[in-house]
């Protein structure tokens, strides 16, 4: 009897290579704002929450905090990201947008928005936010 193919039967798999697609798309579309995914996530966490700790961050985008540092560097470089000390804590770093972070992620926006309707366009805006809420569950599950 032949057993279905590890490969076809991963979640893991399945999940990795949705994601992989799903990341090229948006980044054709985000390349003209000059943003990776990951890089508009982040602008879009802070400009959507405010001024954030790291931890909060990383929490808030389920990114460990080394690939979200390696993240946020170019956006440091070009200034679009502001680094402030704690209020309770002075050692520890708060992020919020600058005003040319403000500004990109303005530019970003309705890039983003036309990779959401391709992103629909392909499966459907009613499988689109099917599948969007079961992630966005099994992704903030313990």
């Amino acid at each position: 009897m032949k057993t279905p193919s590890t490969l076809a039967t991963c979640n893991c798999f399945a999940v990795r290579q949705a994601a992989r697609h799903v990341t090229k798309l948006y980044e054709r579309h985000l390349a003209e704002a000059q943003l990776t995914s990951a890089q508009f996530s982040i602008l879009g966490a802070l400009g959507e929450a405010g001024p954030m700790t790291m931890a909060e961050l990383a929490s808030a985008l389920v990114m460990d905090r080394t690939t979200l540092l390696r993240a946020m560097k170019p956006l440091q470089r070009e200034d679009l990201l502001k680094t402030t000390a704690g209020a309770a804590d002075p050692r520890q770093l708060v992020f919020s947008l600058s005003s040319a972070g403000m500004r990109r992620l303005e530019k970003a926006l309705p890039l983003w928005a036309k990779a959401q309707e391709a992103f629909e366009a392909d499966i459907g805006s009613r499988e689109a936010a099917r599948l969007r809420q079961s992630l966005l569950a099994l992704a903030t599950s313990d």
